[in-house]
């Protein structure tokens, strides 16, 4: 059954639409991919995200005791599984949109190495990383912790991201592939 001449101009128009379409997206992707910074763990990494630029450094991943604030999450069957675990950070603001963006702009996951991703946990402690955040212009320098409740596998990378958009600013490897897990 032959489709006639007008059903195979359709065909190469539609052909060539494709065609464009799919110029232009592998043209546009790489324009749109935002540079992320990756390290390892203790090394500075520069963040430059809608007009913050800072330097931020992850200096290491421990077991803490439980901060004041501590609340437990997830379901009752992890609880008992892990505890708390703690990053300290420090970070030096360049430029921010605000002297308190990044305390609501910005966040850490711990993240195991089967994709399991712990948010962060919002404490009392004074030495919590998001309150001193609140008042960072540009030029200071903080230094501050990072909480998580660790209950599955341990964390081998740490991220940051905006927690709005779910952007990645930036990713410290603690594993190496390759190296046995932790």
């Amino acid at each position: 059954m032959s489709t006639g001449v007008n059903g195979n101009r359709t065909y190469r128009w539609l052909a060539g639409l494709l065609g464009a379409l799919t110029l232009l997206a592998a043209t546009l992707a790489p324009a749109a991919a935002a540079e992320t910074s990756i390290g390892n763990l203790g090394q500075t990494l520069r963040v430059d995200y809608k007009g913050l630029v800072a330097d931020v450094t992850v200096h290491n991943v421990l077991p803490s005791d439980e901060p004041p604030g501590w609340t437990w999450n997830g379901s009752p069957r992890w609880r008992a599984q892990g505890g708390p675990w703690k990053a300290d950070v420090t970070v030096h603001v360049i430029a921010t949109p605000n002297p308190h963006w990044m305390a609501t702009g910005v966040t850490f996951s711990g993240v195991t190495p089967y994709a399991d991703a712990y948010a962060s946990k919002h404490t009392d402690d004074p030495n919590a990383l998001e309150l001193k955040l609140l008042s960072a212009p540009a030029g200071s320098t903080v230094d501050g912790v990072v909480y998580w409740d660790v209950y599955r596998g341990l964390v081998t990378n740490v991220v940051m991201l905006n927690p709005a958009t779910g952007t990645h600013l930036a990713q410290w490897n603690i594993w190496q592939p390759g190296d046995q897990l932790p």
